[in-house]
């Protein structure tokens, strides 16, 4: 969910970000992987819903009214409801410098209705045991093949590790921020988007088996005309690969 800087407001300030909410789901898959090679390829196709049907009005509300935060007002004035479908390509050289240190760089881009870019960029990992990353985020890492877990030793299971990275990407079209591709109903809510983003990211992964917990932060650059602050964001994650 997406929300413009001044919660207070009930209707869309031209120029700034429109409310917009996002309810989707993938599925992913590593191709042609050969343990022997550095190379990787990773596809992923989402698909989900933009829009009133997403539930973010409700669930951004019920969570500032838990923690007391500000009301967002601006609902009413979100983006309109629409399916959307994307696909991702990722291709990365998993560079294995030294037993502790790893570097990582990707290429990759989206295509569909959720978002349109090209994308190229470099992770570097320090750490204790490094997997390999099986999909185009650093964070999730390849867990040993099934079967083979019962053999490892607790030693061989964790894994722990820390990186820093860094993208270029350009967009062609991000529906967040410019509404709907196929109708004008969000033209009056869109905004003038920046084609060249910066990120910079950095995190720590720890991974036991096929469980894992990480902490990340993301720093980018301006993502549309005229906008005052940097869209930064950090989170916590525990998950489980299969």
């Amino acid at each position: 969910m997406y929300s413009p800087n001044d919660l207070s407001l009930k209707h869309h300030v031209k120029g700034d970000r429109p409310y917009a909410g996002m309810l989707i789901g993938g599925v992913g898959y590593e191709f042609w992987q050969d343990e022997s090679s550095p190379w990787s390829n990773y596809g992923e196709l989402d698909f989900g819903v933009i829009g009133p049907a997403a539930g973010c009005k409700e669930t951004q509300t019920f969570i500032h009214k838990v923690l007391n935060c500000h009301k967002p007002n601006g609902w009413d004035d979100q983006l309109h409801n629409e399916v959307v479908l994307n696909g991702q390509w990722w291709t990365k050289y998993n560079w294995d410098i030294c037993d502790y240190v790893a570097f990582v760089p990707k290429v990759g881009g989206a295509v569909g209705n959720i978002e349109d870019f090209a994308e190229i960029g470099a992770d570097l990992k320090i750490g204790y045991n490094i997997r390999r990353a099986a999909n185009n985020e650093i964070m999730f890492s390849m867990p040993a093949p099934r079967g083979v877990d019962d053999l490892l030793s607790w030693k061989e299971k964790l894994s722990i590790y820390g990186y820093v990275g860094a993208s270029e990407r350009f967009y062609l079209y991000n529906h967040m921020l410019q509404g709907s591709m196929f109708n004008n109903k969000d033209d009056k809510l869109k905004v003038d988007i920046e084609r060249f983003v910066t990120e910079v990211r950095a995190g720590i992964v720890a991974q036991y088996g096929r469980f894992y917990i990480m902490y990340y932060a993301v720093f980018r650059t301006y993502e549309y005309k005229h906008q005052k602050n940097h869209p930064d964001f950090g989170g916590i994650g525990i998950g489980w690969t299969f």
